[in-house]
């Protein structure tokens, strides 16, 4: 058995990732709220002054209604690279003992229940929740990425330790890599129609009120 990465171009392969990975996602989910809860109950504000400054900034963005496309696509680009740069590590950190993966999903997660909790309702409903119901989603995707890439860690691991084939670990391992790939294109798309929404239609939205 090899890593065969057509799979992941597979129609019948990608039907079935949500049932093979439906553990991890529920794990997923679940940290993120636990997470999410820590960090709102012990008033963590790891990134909560950028959270705001980005809110502020949405505002602004409204009251300068000479703001070219130009302006937009940059700003439409610079936060797209911005948040897939960290779900990407967030993925990624799975391969460091998923510590990372953690850590980054911590803030993330205080970051939204927070503002939930504390914020301000009319400024979720039209600044936050358009982009934030793909921007949430990409977050725990990022999250079960990580996972999958931890438990292929885990298995190599042991198969060092019990002198095992580290190559049959690895093929062991085939569908957790290919849907931790998958994941990441998810991640992609999710990330890009939230940044889209965020900074072309929230503006719309925000002046209506």
């Amino acid at each position: 058995m090899s890593l065969n990465l057509k799979d992941i171009f597979d129609k019948n392969y990608l039907k079935g990732y949500f049932h093979r990975n439906k553990k991890i996602f529920l794990v997923s989910i679940l940290l993120f709220i636990i997470l999410g809860s820590i960090g709102t109950l012990t008033n963590s504000d790891t990134m909560g002054i950028e959270f705001h400054k980005s809110l502020e900034g949405d505002m602004q963005k409204n009251v300068d209604s000479e703001s070219d496309y130009e302006t937009s696509f940059i700003g439409f680009l610079a936060l797209f690279i911005h948040n897939f740069i960290n779900d990407f590590l967030s993925i990624i950190g799975g391969l460091f003992l998923f510590i990372p993966t953690l850590y980054i999903s911590f803030i993330n997660a205080t970051n939204m229940i927070t503002l939930f909790v504390k914020g301000d309702p009319l400024l979720i409903l039209v600044a936050v929740m358009p982009h934030g119901i793909f921007e949430i989603p990409s977050g725990i995707f990022a999250m079960a990425g990580g996972l999958m890439l931890f438990i292929t860690e885990i298995n190599v691991i042991k198969a060092i330790l019990t002198r095992n084939s580290v190559k049959e670990a690895i093929n062991d391992s085939d569908k957790l890599i290919k849907d931790a790939i998958i994941s990441t294109i998810i991640v992609f798309i999710l990330l890009v129609i939230a940044a889209f929404i965020e900074i072309f239609i929230t503006p719309l939205l925000m002046n209506m009120v």
